[in-house]
């Protein structure tokens, strides 16, 4: 059976081994969970690309094929494509900050 144990005592255990501050091990956290999530978001990113080329020429095709009320793809598409620039944007910036 697992033992739970809490943030803090985890903390308390690492750093009596390992030479770093709880802050240390906190930053690291961060900067890894940044640097995996940013990963995933521009691979995300990059597939959209190779289908698009571009948010705008993504934009540029809505406008003129429109959204069939059948299939909403292009335009989930681009919504996708805005929410992962968008939230890109705030995470490397965050990460800058570290």
């Amino acid at each position: 059976m697992a033992v739970s144990i809490n943030t803090q005592e985890l903390l308390d255990r690492v750093t009596a081994v390992l030479p770093l501050s709880d802050e240390d091990l906190i930053y690291k956290g961060v900067a890894v969970g940044l640097t995996e999530r940013i990963m995933a978001l521009k691979k995300a990113a990059a597939r959209l690309q190779q289908r698009y080329d571009s948010v705008q020429s993504l934009e540029q095709k809505i406008q003129a094929e429109g959204v069939s009320p059948d299939d909403h793809t292009l335009y989930t598409d681009l919504l996708e494509w805005r929410a992962i620039s968008q939230e890109l944007s705030q995470l490397l910036h965050i990460f800058e900050a570290l």
